[in-house]
């Protein structure tokens, strides 16, 4: 199981959005950025965690090979199976962001 509150997370930027009722959670882990969409704004729960690759290459998590982004966002399988935990790592980590 993925400790997720462990990970190196750098430039994480939540967004509350327009085109649903929920957030967009941006990061970047060890040179690999993710997108995590939450729905939601006042019982957040967890959707899914996209790849968003620049260039291809092997996610560190779940070892599938990512094509650059658009062409291959594709889930990451390995968050996927660790979504509530995600969500509370970043409502933990970043509590403003989630008030309405």
């Amino acid at each position: 199981m993925l400790n997720v509150s462990a990970l190196p997370y750098k430039d994480v930027k939540i967004s509350q959005l327009n085109s649903f009722d929920g957030y967009q959670i941006n990061f970047r882990i060890n040179n690999h950025f993710y997108q995590f969409l939450v729905g939601s704004k006042k019982t957040p729960f967890p959707l899914n965690v996209m790849h968003i690759f620049k260039e291809k290459d092997a996610c560190t998590f779940c070892n599938k090979t990512i094509y650059p982004y658009p062409a291959g966002q594709q889930i990451c399988f390995e968050f996927q199976e660790n979504l509530t935990s995600l969500l509370n790592h970043f409502q933990t980590t970043y509590p403003s962001n989630f008030n309405n």
